[in-house]
């Protein structure tokens, strides 16, 4: 019985030990990580989604999650903006390779910027 208790006691220090060295290969971004994704983030997918658009006003983009390893980067993300006709949004997923977006996929629209890409022939979201 002793042998059990201290066998499980071991299984869960290792367990404990390799969730810290785990988590720890990625970290929350910081505040000035943020700005500087967001501002990343907001471009690209402002010239994905612009062009299906009938013109363009404000934008806004919004981290869901920020999670850095060195100098790469991923991130969730929410985008909206205001098209000539009303509020769009996005939703979708990004990772950036030394401050530049590398891969940007977009995973929800909104209903009527998935009428609009549509409408236009692009495909945007990834589904």
């Amino acid at each position: 019985m002793r042998n059990l208790s201290r066998n499980v006691l071991l299984a869960a220090t290792a367990a404990l030990a390799f969730s810290f060295t785990a988590a720890s290969a990625f970290a929350e971004c910081d505040e000035g990580q943020e700005t500087q994704i967001g501002k990343a983030i907001a471009s690209a997918a402002a010239a994905k989604i612009t062009p299906v658009l009938n013109g363009t006003g404000k934008q806004m983009l919004s981290l869901e999650t920020c999670d850095a390893a060195g100098a790469k980067v991923s991130a969730e993300f929410k985008y909206n903006i205001i098209g000539a006709d009303g509020l769009y949004w996005a939703e979708g997923k990004a990772k950036l390779a030394g401050g530049a977006v590398a891969e940007l996929t977009l995973t929800k629209l909104s209903p009527n910027l998935a009428s609009a890409s549509a409408s236009k022939g692009v495909k945007l979201a990834a589904n």
